[in-house]
């Protein structure tokens, strides 16, 4: 590779050489691919969402713009899951920056858009979903995705699209694709999320992509109501959450991934959270925010 950097990361360095051979024995993404499924319970989330459409109807609150404000929350607390594995090195992305589909409705006919969206590490509940809110309406009037209009032009000229993708795979093996294409991509995100329960859907385990750098999909899924304990032992009728998550076991270990995901839990039920700063992490993973349970749940 002619440069080291990339237009959208930086190459991390001294890795201990266990991380750093990972990739030479794990060549692909989805061959590296590990999944984790999860109910949670969103009834607290469900109940904050309420006043807050009520104390803000110019905002369009939804449960999915709250579980992009608690990925964003996770990145920015939890920086290695911003990282993804180019020609066996591993890189760090300068920004956070999320992708998924949006149809302008639930129709088949209804053709598909992607949404690209850039967070800021310090973005709270509200500014996430105001970004999303404009992302939505953006593709919902039909106006095209940065990528769009590029992978057109491709379809319509016969070979074109052959040639056209494999330049930028030259391209994008020196290191020298350019950032504007690099920023239309939908798949060169720090992660892709799926919005099924908006059609009904239960969570899937779904693939990771090998083209782009999505080293995370998250898969959201419907809700639905769930027996639990209550706190005097009898059981209590609570909506869960169905979330799945499908990551790159390159770029972490085990650990890490458990506290991430104890942290992105933790904020789905405590959604209180997201309207404060990022707080630095201790070393065992937990955050000084009074939870001392949230990492062993």
């Amino acid at each position: 590779m002619i440069f080291v950097d990339r237009p959208d990361a930086r190459r991390v360095r001294g890795l201990h050489f266990f991380r750093a051979l990972i990739p030479y024995v794990m060549g692909t993404r989805a061959g590296s691919a590990v999944w984790l499924s999860r109910e949670v319970d969103v009834e607290p989330a469900l109940a904050w969402l309420k006043e807050r459409k009520a104390a803000e109807p110019g905002v369009e609150w939804s449960l999915f713009s709250l579980v992009l404000a608690a990925g964003v929350r996770t990145f920015a607390r939890k920086d290695q899951l911003n990282t993804y594995v180019h020609r066996r090195a591993l890189y760090r992305r300068d920004r956070i920056v999320f992708s998924f589909i949006v149809k302008p409705n639930l129709s088949e006919a209804s053709a598909e858009t992607a949404a690209k969206v850039t967070f800021a590490p310090e973005d709270d509940a509200r500014a996430v979903a105001r970004k999303v809110q404009e992302a939505v309406a953006a593709a919902r009037a039909g106006k095209p995705g940065l990528a769009e209009p590029v992978m057109d032009a491709l379809h319509r000229v016969p070979g074109l699209k052959s040639l056209g993708i494999g330049v930028y795979r030259a391209l994008d093996a020196l290191n020298l694709a350019p950032s504007e294409l690099i920023r239309a991509d939908p798949l060169q995100a720090s992660a892709v999320f799926a919005n099924l329960g908006s059609i009904g859907l239960d969570a899937p385990v779904h693939h990771l992509y090998e083209w782009g750098s999505a080293s995370v999909f998250v898969s959201v899924g419907r809700i639905a109501p769930r027996w639990v304990p209550g706190p005097d032992g009898k059981p209590v009728r609570r909506r869960h959450l169905g979330l799945t998550v499908s990551v790159d076991e390159r770029i972490a270990d085990g650990i890490y991934f458990a506290h991430a995901a104890a942290l992105f839990q933790r904020l789905l039920r405590r959604p209180e959270l997201l309207d404060r700063p990022p707080e630095p992490e201790t070393d065992d993973g937990s955050a000084p925010d009074g939870d001392a349970s949230a990492a062993a749940s």
